[in-house]
């Protein structure tokens, strides 16, 4: 799983742990409590103290400019979905240029953020246009955007750190893959506290949010060689 789909499979393998043989995720979810802000004032002097390598010092710090600020910047998106989902994206159903602008701003921006300084946003660097318009056309056809959107206000309506699913580990073989374009690095020491049993950690050497779209062949076989452990 990436994206929601990594919070899915993973309600899946807390929910049902006997039904589910393996879990691999390529966006890893943790939970935020006191170690992690003491390893961010920690991690960036004595890093091996909470178990930081220097992969993880180099994709983190500096932690306010790298990763707070590229949230602040990215998650404008988050609150119109979590708050109006519905106002937005009428417009976006009865605009086929402004629900492309919408979702193509995206590959831009999540596949390296560094494409926020081009002209044409890097767009066709990893993708071709007929793949991106394939997407667009999914939500154009269906008019699902705004369920998609919606997904966020009814999921946001109580805090993500007080549900359930924050406090229950995950005991199932885990496999999990860091990008380093994902718009938030989760050190495997930051991982453990929620994957107790994790098989497989995985530095990816280039990748961004879109994982299985941008690196298909660096996903498969990173999930292949997990697959080969558990069994």
């Amino acid at each position: 799983g990436g994206d929601w789909g990594s919070l899915i499979t993973t309600n899946m393998a807390q929910m049902k742990p006997e039904c589910v043989k393996g879990l691999h995720v390529n966006m890893i979810i943790t939970n935020r409590n006191f170690k992690t802000l003491l390893s961010l004032i920690i991690g960036p002097y004595l890093p091996f103290l909470v178990g930081f390598t220097r992969e993880d010092v180099r994709r983190l710090f500096p932690f306010f400019e790298k990763n707070v600020w590229n949230i602040l910047r990215e998650s404008g998106y988050l609150h119109i979905q979590a708050t109006k989902p519905d106002s937005a994206g009428r417009g976006l159903n009865d605009s086929p240029v402004g629900l492309a602008a919408y979702i193509l701003e995206k590959f831009s921006t999540w596949t390296d953020m560094n494409n926020r300084d081009l002209d044409d946003g890097g767009l066709d660097r990893k993708y071709t246009l007929d793949e991106l318009l394939t997407s667009v056309m999914i939500y154009w056809t269906t008019r699902s955007i705004i369920p998609s959107m919606r997904f966020y206000k009814e999921n946001f309506k109580t805090n993500f750190d007080k549900r359930v699913d924050a406090s229950v580990g995950v005991y199932v073989p885990s496999g999990l893959a860091a990008f380093p374009g994902e718009i938030m690095h989760c050190p495997k020491a930051w991982a453990k506290m929620k994957y107790v049993n994790i098989y497989s950690y995985t530095l990816m050497p280039r990748g961004g949010h879109f994982a299985a779209f941008e690196e298909p062949q660096l996903l498969a076989d990173d999930i292949l060689q997990f697959v080969k452990k558990v069994e």
